[in-house]
């Protein structure tokens, strides 16, 4: 396929479409980027930040938080929309190529897809998760712990950018 069909592909849809577009990429190119030393490389790192990150929101118990919102009527705020609007097939591809299996779990068409029982399966989350800071989560968090959630976040996102645009670069030369 064309390239520009490719990525055109990778964010034309719902977040099912984006998963479809993600499955034919992983078995068209999945096994050859897997067998790419940067892009290898690169997915580990991608791994260790999301790790730090992960470790420091325990830290913070925003799953307390965050339950506690998505308990109430009207949830939190991992909604269907969201989840169409911010998720992108070379996104999804990323977590696939990390082992994640990416997987339509939620189907209410109130909640976003990804969301499963113990949250988002996703390892690799969309920018937009990523950096939404609710005012809950604003007021109850410790300002210090904040400033440190937003330098781990920002590591996490540059990391993945620089993963994204590695596959960009494999596909382009497919």
């Amino acid at each position: 396929m064309e390239y520009s069909k490719i990525i055109s592909s990778c964010y034309a849809g719902d977040a099912l479409a984006k998963l479809e577009s993600a499955q034919k990429l992983k078995q068209d190119f999945g096994a050859a980027m897997l067998e790419h030393p940067d892009i290898v490389s690169q997915i580990t790192v991608v791994k260790e930040a999301a790790a730090a990150l992960d470790l420091h929101m325990a830290e913070m118990e925003m799953g307390k938080l965050c339950t506690g919102c998505a308990a109430k009527p009207g949830g939190g705020c991992c909604s269907v929309y969201m989840g169409n609007e911010n998720n992108d097939s070379l996104q999804l591809l990323m977590n696939m190529l990390a082992g994640i299996d990416v997987k339509q779990v939620c189907t209410d068409g109130v909640e976003c897809c990804f969301l499963g029982e113990e949250g988002c399966i996703l390892l690799f989350k969309p920018i937009f998760c990523l950096n939404y800071l609710c005012r809950r989560i604003q007021k109850e968090s410790d300002p210090e712990e904040l400033h440190v959630l937003e330098r781990k976040t920002g590591i996490l996102l540059g990391t993945q950018v620089d993963l994204e645009q590695m596959i960009i670069r494999f596909l382009q030369q497919q």
